[in-house]
Parts: structure tokens; sequence; C-alpha cells
């Protein structure tokens, strides 16, 4: 009775352990579920004969499932892909011994993404101008953009990049400054946020200032995330050539530039260790190697490039270059949002050079698919042995009965 009352204590302690209960929940499950088809299988066919088809059934509904779980990338999953780093460089990428120092400064031509902007789009910054400073005065969001495009890709979400609307940013900033007065005269009180003449016209000048600062770090793999199209006809034009290495957009190059930040705030080797992302501003992306990428999104393309990938079954290394420079140290003014970071110019910059991990994601998968494979066939194969040997006694049998 001891022991009993002992046991009932044992498992009342495993029913509040949402671990060991949820272990247990799926082991009690599995056995009832597989359990009770092996049981009746037993009663009908005989424990040997019973058990073999149970196990035949269960592994080929394993074979299955792997199968999905290997196609998809879903179920039993290993390692999933990441970059790895591999190299810190400081300054040119030409000191590097690896084949990153074909991205040297001598050995590139890089042109600014702003005069990219003004030469394949003419113009495209004023207009952008002129219509915010319109949607101003008339408050009207709604208006459109007056400017006859020469190219596809030049439109307004390029040209608010570069666009900096000074007549708009002084007004605002003295109706912030006119209603900090009113409210102030209106509950009599004092407010050292409001400002004289003379420091409105100095924050109005910062303003702007700042405004133009933050654009003009407009970079190349930004503006490939806005059009990758202006990029293309800049390297066919010869504005750009990065010697056999490919400009990534900061849209396709984020999980990159994510493993970069990691790495440059852990890394003990590292200028930002222990410090915060803005402390740092993420430049240029490079990347080369891995398997062919299509050139277009034609239909044809995608097959072709589908089938030679396919055909391809090693992968080649796949090295990407993030670029990121030192930023100024600014100071947060209480009440107002974060200062935005600037490069500080004088600073050398830094690149982190990473490899892709292509991982072990469908591994788990594919062995548990082949190995299943393999003990469903085998299975099978010792069923119909089986069954062939129960007919030839059967026939043995029923010949020796009728002599």
């Amino acid at each position: 009775m001891i022991d009993k009352l002992h046991l009932f204590q044992i498992v009342a302690g495993i029913s509040w352990d949402p671990e060991i209960r949820g272990a247990l929940t799926v082991l009690v499950g599995s056995a009832v579920l597989f359990g009770s088809v092996w049981l009746i299988l037993n009663t009908n066919l005989g424990s040997r004969l019973g058990t073999m088809i149970a196990l035949t059934g269960f592994f080929g509904w394993m074979m299955i499932m792997g199968i999905v779980w290997w196609i998809y990338g879903i179920g039993l999953k290993g390692d999933s892909p990441t970059w790895e780093p591999k190299e810190i460089i400081y300054g040119d990428l030409g000191e590097s011994e690896t084949d990153v120092k074909k991205l040297g400064s001598g050995k590139i031509k890089v042109t600014e993404a702003s005069e990219i902007v003004d030469i394949y789009c003419p113009g495209l910054v004023d207009a952008t101008v002129d219509v915010q400073r319109a949607r101003y005065v008339e408050d009207n969001v709604d208006l459109k953009l007056d400017y006859d495009a020469p190219q596809p890709y030049c439109t307004e979400s390029i040209g608010e990049k570069l666009a900096v609307d000074e007549e708009t940013l002084a007004d605002t900033t003295m109706e912030g400054n006119e209603r900090l007065l009113a409210d102030a005269e209106q509950n009599g009180i004092e407010d050292s946020r409001i400002l004289t003449e003379e420091q409105l016209s100095e924050e109005i000048a910062k303003v702007i200032n700042d405004q133009e600062i933050k654009l003009s770090q407009l970079t190349l793999s930004g503006l490939a995330a806005l059009s990758g199209e202006i990029i293309d006809d800049a390297r066919s034009d010869g504005l750009l050539d990065f010697n056999d290495w490919n400009l990534l957009s900061t849209s396709s190059a984020g999980e990159a530039i994510a493993s970069a930040d990691a790495f440059l705030k852990s890394d003990s080797d590292s200028p930002f260790f222990n410090r915060s992302s803005d402390d740092f501003f993420v430049l240029n992306t490079f990347q080369k190697g891995g398997k062919p990428k299509r050139s277009s999104d034609s239909v044809i393309d995608r097959v072709a490039n589908e089938i030679r990938n396919t055909i391809i079954f090693w992968h080649p290394t796949n090295r990407v270059v993030v670029t990121v420079a030192p930023t100024i140290d600014k100071e947060p003014i209480a009440g107002q949002a974060p200062p935005f970071p600037e490069i500080d110019p004088a600073a050398q910059k830094v690149s982190v050079v990473m490899e892709r991990n292509l991982g072990t994601l469908r591994l788990p998968a594919a062995l548990t698919t082949i190995g299943s494979a393999l003990a469903f066939f085998g299975l099978c194969f010792m069923l119909s042995q089986r069954e062939r040997e129960l007919q030839r006694r059967t026939e043995d049998w029923e010949s020796s009965t009728a002599t």
C-alpha cells in the first residue's frame, strides 16, 4: 500500500512538469495508436506476421512523411544555412590575400549613387522637391509627380531619397516653435523649448544640414534596392565595374548584413566589440560564387536555370563582402528622435568577408527517408518471400494429399 502511495506521488509530480508531461503525452499517444494496430494484427495474424505487417506499414508511412519533409525542408530539420565570417579587412579591400583583393579601390570603377541618378534621371530630384513643396502648401498629399521620365525606373521613390525640400523643412520647424509658444501663452507658463529668432535660424539650418547629410549617404546597394535596372544600365555604360563581383541590394543582402552586424558586435577583434549597431553604417555589399543565377525573369530562363542548377549537384563557394563605415558619436537629445548615423569621413572602413555554409537543413529528413525506405522495402521483400514459401508448402501439401 505504501509503494502505491509513493507511485501516486510520483505521477502527481510528473503531471506538473510541462516538459515531462509533453514527452509522456507523445509516448503514450504513439503507444496507443501504433500499439492498438499492432495488437489487432497480432490477434488476427499471429505475433510474427502481425509485427512484420505493422512495421512495414510504419516504415512506409515514415518514408512518405520523410519525402515531404525532404522536399519542403520542414519536420525533422538540421542546421539552417548561415553566413560564416572568415576575414576582417581594414581600409582598402586590395590589402586582402584572397580573391577579395579584386575589389580594391584601384581595380574597380565606382560612381556615386547620386551621380548615377542625375545621369539617367535628370531633373528627377528637382521635380520631387517641387511636388513635396506643393503637397505641403496645398495640404494635398494626392498630388502626383509632374515629371516626364526618360526611363521607367525614374520614379519618385528614387527622387525622394535625394530630394531636400529646404522651404518645407524651415516651415515645419517654425510651426513647431509657434505651437510651443501658443501653448505656453495659453497656459501661462514658460517653456524652455521655445526658441528665439536667432536660435530658430540656427535650428532651421541644422535641420536642413542634417537632412542633406542623411540623404547624401545613399549607397549603391541602397539604389539597387530601389531599382536594379538603373544599376544594370550604369554597368553596361561603364560607370560601374566591380571586377567579376556582383553588387547586392540591401534587400537581397539582408541576411548577410545581419550576420555581419552580429559578428562585428560580438567578435573581440572587431573595433565595434560590445557596441551598438548605430556605431557603424552599412555601405555596399558584394557577392561572388555560388550556383549560376538566372539572367532574366522569363519562363525559358527560369526553367533553364532550374535544370542547370539541378545538374550541378555540387555547390561552388559563395562569398559576400559587407563594408561598413564608423559613424560620428552623437549625444541623444531628450524629447527628440535619436540622431541618425552620420558617416565619419576620417575613419577607416571595415569589411567583413563571409562564406555561405549551406548547413544540414534537409539531412535528417533525407536520412529518415532513406532509412525508412530500406526498412520498408526490406520488410516487403521478407513478406513476399514468406508468402511464396507459404504458397509452395500449400501446393506440396495439396499434391501429397491428392496422391
